[in-house]
């Protein structure tokens, strides 16, 4: 027997059927976008560990060359991974502050990144201005694409650290 038009309004046995097929764009949305969000606070943690890394690295020696800089460069790039090292930026510098508390840039090496011009320097903070002391800056920048990138933006993350020598009061470069 056929139920006459007016009592297919009380049927309700397709509601469930509707409710998932309109709540399922937005739950894929928000498991998605979790997602993304879970692998760009990863890479984050990754640029911060590099450019750890890097200060660290360099800071254990008391003389250095740029063969070795570079070597330092390249093999922290390799945390970054599964993330693409090639679109990382990393530059390490060793700044002095002189007896009058004027700060320069003593030598400079970079990994897709330009070195820093020796002289001035006007980023340290004025609470590390300590006369005759050296730092080494590390500085890393990577530009995260996520996945379906169509659909979100490239984010860019940058970090930066500075480290006292640990050996010697300066880490010397000769052919930096």
């Amino acid at each position: 027997m056929m139920a006459p038009r007016g009592l297919l309004r009380c049927n309700r046995r397709g509601t469930a059927l509707v409710e998932f097929a309109i709540l399922l764009p937005v739950m894929l949305t928000l498991f998605l976008g979790g997602y993304q969000l879970t692998q760009a606070s990863a890479c984050q943690r990754r640029v911060t560990i590099v450019t750890r890394a890097i200060a660290d690295l360099v800071s254990q020696y008391e003389t250095i060359d740029a063969t070795q800089v570079g070597i330092i460069l390249d093999a922290s790039t390799q945390i970054l991974k599964p993330y693409d090292v090639e679109k990382a930026q990393l530059r390490v510098s060793l700044i002095k502050v002189d007896p009058a508390r004027n700060v320069g840039v003593v030598w400079s090496e970079g990994e897709n990144m330009a070195e820093r011009a020796k002289g001035n320097f006007d980023a340290l903070p004025n609470a590390m201005k300590v006369a005759n002391s050296y730092y080494v800056f590390s500085e890393v920048t990577y530009r995260y694409s996520p996945t379906g990138g169509q659909f979100a933006w490239p984010l860019t993350f940058t970090q930066s650290l500075y480290m006292v020598p640990r050996k010697s009061a300066a880490v010397e470069c000769s052919t930096c």
